[in-house]
């Protein structure tokens, strides 16, 4: 809860404006039932016509301004709540942005999306109920007890007696409801990622027939979602039955109490009109409030699961070097590089050591769950070494900023992610320093002008998320396209042509070695006709390099090399 009263300082005016209005309102209804005794007292029961109509009058008046008071209040309390949701929504992407892919990752993506989008739903429902009834309800049965103390002091013991209790039950409720609507939050979270993994793995579900079992898997996650919303339901049901019970007791009390003192000469029929109507504000009242504590303690639950987020180490660099020239080769070094993945008892990779002049090609090879594409990732500042030194240019990464990194490095991963939008948006990704130039060079050099020849509309073909419609070597040609726009000085391949047809491969491969401003490349794949031209060839096994060489020396120094070279070329024959 602490990070939402920062959001407030934003909207003072508008969260001190919600509650006033409410209270103005407030007053005019404990007048209400004053004015209706006196109709009574005064008017009914002595035929005053005149007097009735004048008192009807003002209570007509008294609902107008009711109503606009109420108006006005609610309009601040929305104005607020909205901005405030909005400013979290804002803050808690930016968050996510600035975390380290390790954290990121531990966190998940269906819990960041399940709190950016429903949590910050139910912290504003709450945030505008609390401006709106917070004060007004206890204003309204402190109000309505005070007035029915003015009009019977022993009557009014029964209101407060009533409220007491209610007010105990209220609270054990809520201690038992805040811990029950957090665990729904998690179970909420574990529905969404059945249902993203199943939506995103729905082609690979169908063609092993696994369609059964995905469902039978998501019902029973809806189920156990299910199970826990019927709990916290179930606590928070009681509240609306057992405040009637209290006080539609008390108001019976009441009214026997009141037609004591009727009778007794010490109230007048008007004064037990108006100790009902107070009765029955205090009911609604408290009614409202109960339903605002479970709100609120929805929004609590919420707001922790903010919190934790937002408590989380932004990623930090201890920026001191600048890459001057981003967009020229630059040299690459590897200083005894250790890294393990968190949670593992095993170091990924061990004492990788090598170096790339600008502008060369290396070349890494080796079996799947090698550590070929974690040697990338770091490169790239995804991951952090756990000890040694990734230098560029002879500078450690870790003294360079994001900008820098991003302008020097492009990344084409095996799988490329597209989005909703042109191909030529998708290869830019918001980067408005790329020119047209630079695109259609990207697009030429990636072999994706065969793509976009195929299209009528061309570049600005419109392909939705996923790239439905694209087979697997269009969407790479695309991504390593996406990396080639900004003229980055280091090109990383990761895996990034296995969907490509060796002549299509070829032609890429060639078209890199032709550019002007070669960039440094590192290309990583499972193909031996992929990497052989490379300078150098890394040959990683369970971690480590276990021979560095270009192609025809690591045919003599490495079986295994030998081994793989003959079976995909034997393949490639066949």
């Amino acid at each position: 809860m602490k990070y939402i009263g920062r959001y407030f300082k934003h909207y003072k005016l508008k969260s001190i404006c919600a509650p006033l209005f409410k209270l103005f309102e407030v007053l005019l209804e404990l007048l209400v039932p004053l004015v209706i005794a006196d109709i009574i007292d005064k008017g009914i029961i002595k035929g005053d016509k005149s007097y009735i109509y004048e008192r009807a009058g003002l209570l007509a008046l008294m609902s107008l301004v009711g109503f606009g008071f109420a108006a006005v209040a609610q309009f601040f309390a929305a104005y607020a709540s909205a901005g405030i949701a909005s400013d979290m929504r804002h803050d808690i992407f930016a968050k996510i942005q600035s975390l380290a892919v390790k954290d990121y990752e531990k966190l998940g993506a269906s819990r960041l999306i399940t709190i950016t989008t429903s949590d910050i739903n139910q912290i504003q429902s709450g945030i505008n109920l609390t401006l709106r009834l917070l004060l007004r309800s206890p204003c309204v049965v402190i109000g309505a007890i005070i007035m029915a103390m003015t009009i019977d002091m022993k009557v009014s013991l029964i209101f407060i007696a009533a409220v007491i209790v209610l007010s105990i039950f209220v609270a054990f409720n809520l201690s038992r409801a805040l811990p029950s609507y957090t665990k729904t939050r998690q179970g909420l979270d574990s529905l969404v990622t059945a249902a993203d993994n199943g939506i995103a793995g729905v082609k690979i579900i169908r063609g092993f027939n696994r369609t059964a079992d995905d469902y039978d898997a998501f019902v029973k996650k809806s189920q156990q979602l299910n199970k826990l919303q019927l709990a916290a339901a179930g606590i928070s049901a009681f509240l609306n039955p057992v405040t009637f019970f209290i006080i539609n007791l008390a108001t019976c009390l009441m009214i026997y109490a009141g037609y004591i003192r009727v009778e007794n000469g010490y109230l007048t029929a008007g004064a037990v009109v108006a100790l009902y109507n107070y009765m029955a504000q205090i009911l609604v009242e408290l009614i409202k409030f109960a339903d605002m504590a479970v709100s609120l303690s929805r929004a609590i639950s919420c707001a922790d699961r903010f919190g934790a987020v937002m408590d989380l180490p932004s990623e930090v660099r201890d920026v001191s070097s600048a890459i001057d020239a981003p967009h020229m080769a630059h040299s690459i070094e590897f200083d005894s590089v250790h890294f393990a993945y968190e949670g593992s008892s095993e170091a990924c990779l061990q004492d990788i050591s090598f170096s790339v002049r600008a502008g060369g090609c290396i070349g890494i090879i080796g079996r799947t769950g090698s550590g070929k594409s974690t040697i990338a990732k770091l490169l790239a500042g995804v991951y952090r070494p756990d000890s040694g030194v990734i230098r560029i240019d002879g500078k450690d990464i870790s003294t360079l900023s994001k900008d820098d990194m991003n302008r020097s490095i492009g990344f084409a991963l095996q799988k490329t992610e597209l989005f909703s939008g042109s191909i030529a948006d998708n290869i830019r990704i918001f980067r408005k320093d790329i020119t047209e130039e630079d695109l259609d060079k990207a697009v030429f050099t990636s072999c994706s002008d065969d793509i976009i020849s195929g299209k009528k509309e061309g570049k600005t073909y419109k392909i939705s998320a996923g790239g439905i419609g694209l087979s697997g070597g269009q969407k790479q040609r695309i991504g390593i396209a996406r990396a080639l726009a900004g003229r980055p000085g280091i090109l990383i391949l990761d895996d990034s042509t296995s969907a490509l047809d060796a002549g299509t491969e070829s032609r890429l491969l060639t078209r890199l070695d032709e550019l002007q401003d070669k960039p440094t490349r590192l290309i990583i794949s499972q193909k031996i006709r992929t990497v052989k031209d490379a300078d150098i060839i890394l040959l990683i096994e369970d971690g480590h390099i276990s021979h560095a060489a270009p192609h025809e020396e690591l045919l003599k120094l490495s079986e295994s090399y030998r081994f793989l070279y003959k079976l995909q070329k034997e393949a490639d024959n066949g």
